[in-house]
């Protein structure tokens, strides 16, 4: 017989509601203390379980921590929002969230609720916690230490209520014992309904992806592709094999890898139809093997750059096709016993004339 575990997640939303003092919260919802020693206090607003006596059964969370860093979680429930505090009834979210409100008042408020659980683990079972209202708070001191993905479970025990009636009595040894292979059982399941999660590019592990590009046979081997670029490569190889062996999808590879413009420069494009003079300066610069293009990009020469593009181009480029790539740079300078390069330009002074009558005569230069 299958029972409903309902799970409670404290997204980036709820931490931005959160009281925090000594954490920082990150663009990915992870909380990161300052690690210098002194103690950092966090206050969740409420989760509201909806019916009254709610059974809160476990809260747990990933935690990033030093040898020297220890944390506490408290946790109390409740049917009521409001709390006794300063001799009048006011709502407990917020108390702890008033910033006016001194942490010792704060920390009191857990200790007088009289059905407070502690504990210095990430995994943290509630069972006998009940209310519709539960209030976490997590305190941590020492070196720096980062928290994320917390989850609160209800009931989180579906082992227990198996049983004849005889052996449901909540908190004693056998459902305690029974509770941690709920909690195995609860994790496992989790994992399996993230298994989709390893066939998505954008979320799976950056381990998987060369496995990924080995089932489309090619192979990304070494540090020459970033993670960014091979999950965006990996997205478009299916279109990049089919076009494989064409112009296009060496336009379209290029492109991922390359931010600045880029030019594909083919034999016969620039040297079918020039003349003598022009065929020979062109083929000094691109080459005389007809069998070739010539890949030009507009950026500083980058060795690191140009071997990925080679070790992909020819996974892509046709069988009898060579491809040349050159780096051009937007100038050069040349001094006393320099050679040119390809990236170098040397350019034809003209006479030009000045005010008054001051004329210039190709020898004389401004800067």
């Amino acid at each position: 017989m299958a029972y409903e575990i309902k799970k409670y997640r404290i997204n980036r939303l709820r931490l931005e509601r959160a009281f925090c003092d000594g954490f920082e919260l990150t663009d990915e919802g992870a909380l990161v203390s300052s690690g210098d020693g002194s103690v950092a206090s966090v206050f969740f607003t409420a989760l509201d379980g909806v019916t009254d006596s709610c059974p809160w059964g476990r809260f747990l969370f990933d935690a990033t921590a030093g040898e020297d860093t220890v944390f506490t979680v408290k946790a109390i429930a409740s049917d009521e929002p409001t709390v006794t505090y300063n001799e009048r009834s006011v709502v407990m979210d917020s108390v702890l969230r008033d910033p006016a409100t001194p942490l010792a008042d704060k920390f009191a408020l857990f200790e007088q609720a009289g059905n407070v659980y502690t504990s210095v683990y990430s995994d943290m079972l509630l069972h006998g916690l009940n209310g519709r209202y539960l209030w976490i708070c997590l305190t941590t001191q020492g070196n720096e230490a980062r928290f994320s993905n917390f989850r609160a479970l209800t009931p989180g025990d579906r082992f227990l209520r198996t049983f004849p009636e005889v052996y449901r009595n909540t908190g004693a040894f056998f459902h305690r014992y029974i509770s941690v292979f709920s909690s195995i059982y609860g994790d496992l399941e989790e994992e399996i309904d993230r298994v989709y999660e390893l066939l998505d590019l954008d979320m799976c592990p950056a381990e998987l992806l060369p496995v990924y590009a080995s089932w489309f046979g090619i192979t990304p081997d070494g540090d020459y592709m970033d993670e960014k670029r091979l999950r965006i490569f990996l997205k478009k190889a299916y279109s990049l094999i089919r076009k494989k062996g064409t112009r296009e999808a060496i336009e379209e590879l290029v492109g991922i890898f390359v931010d600045e413009p880029f030019y594909i420069v083919e034999h016969a494009d620039v040297i079918g139809g020039s003349d003598r003079e022009t065929k020979r300066a062109l083929q000094r610069l691109y080459g005389d093997d007809p069998y070739s293009f010539t890949l030009l990009i507009k950026r500083k020469p980058d060795e690191k750059l140009q071997l990925r593009l080679m070790r992909l181009i020819e996974q892509f480029k046709p069988l009898r096709m060579n491809v040349r790539i050159l780096f051009i740079e937007d100038k050069s300078a040349l001094d006393s016993g320099a050679n040119l390069d390809v990236n170098a330009l040397l350019t034809n002074p003209k006479t030009g004339i000045l005010d008054e009558g001051i004329a210039l005569n190709g020898t004389d230069y401004l800067s």
